[in-house]
């Protein structure tokens, strides 16, 4: 396949998609006569244009690797994985434009499905692509399977290694706010906590400590650290995969907390390489999740602890029935 078709695609639906939006936005401002439903066809097309560009660099790249041997990545960039990610989270929630724009400014009211679904989006894009151009196409091949060779030994393991990660990764968060309260700025308010003032405290505890976990770590430990460690080692693939780990919230969490994002995404990888399951590390996600956001939202030590054990029993219940399921593993 050649690749200029991608290039084609992906830059004029670009350039088509920008130059129709700003006409849409001239007109509203009145300096130009536009027609507003003509030209948004126009952006969509152009939207569409640039993803089937995407898609065609994501199946060329499985084409070209696929001679590879098993012990290899034979799948897209990870980074063009991410991309297509991010573009399926922000057409899941365009429909939404709405109630987004009323959870930014604070104001208006907020559909219980649009809160699910910006919510979710994100995560969702990471495992549809994950499915999609990974997991179907065999580019791990030799990958363990989900649980790992033996999924309760593996959390017995996983819970001492699983408290030297989180250990580290909360000495990097005191030393962040120490400095933050040293400079006189005290932590930023993040969109975590606004969203819980905003939406059904359910509906976001929910999506923040049991599905995010098991989408990102699937994703990010599963895929994205498997594939970069076959290319440049164990400890390469943790720290690139916590810089992406960290780089990807950066729309979801303060700039100032992105470094200690990346350092937890990066122990986590060890944790996972560890032990050999992905069970530990969602596990610890979720734990450290419920805590940041029992933290955030200063509730007494008793809910906090209770979150904690149910998002832990809920992730359980929904990640152990695979290992009943899952092929035995192969060796990578």
């Amino acid at each position: 396949m050649p690749r200029w078709p991608g290039w084609v695609l992906a830059v004029t639906g670009v350039v088509v998609a920008f130059v129709a939006l700003v006409a849409i936005e001239l007109g509203r401002q009145g300096f130009v006569v536009a027609d507003s439903l003509v030209l948004g066809i126009i952006a969509l097309a152009g939207g569409l244009a640039f993803v089937a560009g995407l898609v065609y660099f994501a199946v060329r790249q499985i084409r070209i690797r696929r001679v590879l041997p098993p012990e290899r990545y034979r799948g897209p960039s990870v980074f063009l994985l991410l991309a297509l990610a991010l573009v399926i989270g922000s057409a899941l929630t365009a429909p939404f434009t709405d109630d987004a724009l009323a959870l930014g400014s604070g104001q208006g009211e907020i559909s219980l499905l649009g809160s699910a679904v910006i919510l979710v989006a994100a995560q969702l894009g990471l495992l549809i692509v994950g499915y999609l151009f990974v997991y179907r196409t065999n580019a791990l091949a030799a990958l363990p399977s989900f649980p790992g060779r033996d999924p309760i030994p593996a959390i017995v393991a996983g819970l001492g290694w699983g408290v030297l990660a989180w250990i580290g990764s909360t000495i990097v968060l005191f030393l962040v706010s120490e400095l933050l309260a040293r400079i006189g700025r005290p932590p930023p308010v993040g969109p975590a906590e606004q969203a819980i003032a905003l939406l059904d405290p359910w509906l976001v505890t929910v999506a923040i400590v049991v599905f995010a976990p098991i989408a990102e770590e699937l994703f990010f430990r599963g895929f994205c650290f498997t594939a970069l460690r076959r290319w440049i080692g164990v400890a390469g693939g943790a720290i690139a995969t916590g810089v992406i780990f960290g780089a990807i919230h950066a729309g979801s969490a303060d700039a100032v907390f992105l470094v200690p994002l990346g350092v937890f995404g990066a122990l986590l990888c060890l944790l996972y390489h560890r032990t050999g399951s992905l069970i530990p590390s969602i596990v610890l996600h979720a734990l450290n999740n419920s805590l940041a956001l029992g933290v955030s939202q200063h509730w007494e030590a008793p809910q906090v602890i209770a979150v904690m054990i149910g998002a832990t029993a809920a992730v359980l219940a929904l990640v152990l029935p695979f290992s009943a399921r899952s092929p035995a593993p192969q060796a990578a």
